[in-house]
């Protein structure tokens, strides 16, 4: 059974990610992408989730977080944007070459310099060829969607690739849509048992 709700991109990728529980989530703001985490911090700070929430001090530090907790066992996932994804490049080759099932949120944001804050793919095609999947939703059910898919998709035996859902920066990310969302059951069932949850 599924309910009807107005989010924003980054609600329902958050809102998704609360249904998950992933085991830990460490990550560092950059815009467009700070409200997930945001949201999710909360939903950790309520005791909505049983989630281990790491604030670090850089994107390079979450991505490195995300890893040493994928490779312990440990369902993990980050959220960026633009130049922290940039940051991040060289940590992801370790996360596809070590086949470690972890979830990337990447709020898409252009590279340049001094700023732009513009949404294009630059920042997620710069990483093409590192390995990971990567999945673009052109709205926000499929921003929500596509995250309930991608631990289903990463851990699968076959697969055991790192997963990037896409979605673009404010055109999504920041827009209001109306989005069915499943029930909290139905996401836990839909990825249960593909690994442990690891008891921290």
């Amino acid at each position: 059974m599924a309910r009807r709700d107005r989010l924003s991109g980054n609600e329902a990728v958050a809102e998704a990610l609360r249904q998950i529980n992933p085991d830990v989530m460490a990550a560092f703001p950059i815009t467009p992408s700070t409200e997930i985490t945001q949201y999710f911090s909360k939903f950790v700070a309520n005791g909505q989730v049983d989630s281990e929430f790491i604030p670090v001090e850089s994107e390079h530090s979450a991505m490195s977080a995300v890893i040493g907790a994928e490779a312990a066992g440990a369902r993990s996932v980050t959220a960026t944007s633009s130049a922290g994804m940039a940051l991040m490049w060289e940590e992801l080759y370790l996360a596809a070459s070590n086949r470690l099932p972890c979830v990337l949120t990447l709020v898409n944001r252009a590279l340049s310099g001094p700023i732009n804050i513009n949404c294009d793919h630059s920042d997620s095609m710069g990483a093409r060829d590192s390995g990971w999947i990567q999945i673009y939703a052109e709205n926000n059910q499929e921003a929500y969607d596509n995250l309930v898919m991608a631990y289903r998709i990463a851990e699968h035996k076959d697969v055991k690739l790192p997963v990037m859902i896409c979605q673009d920066g404010f055109i999504t990310s920041h827009a209001v849509e109306n989005i069915t969302l499943l029930e909290d059951d139905e996401v836990r069932d839909f990825g249960a048992n593909i690994i442990p949850k690891i008891i921290f």
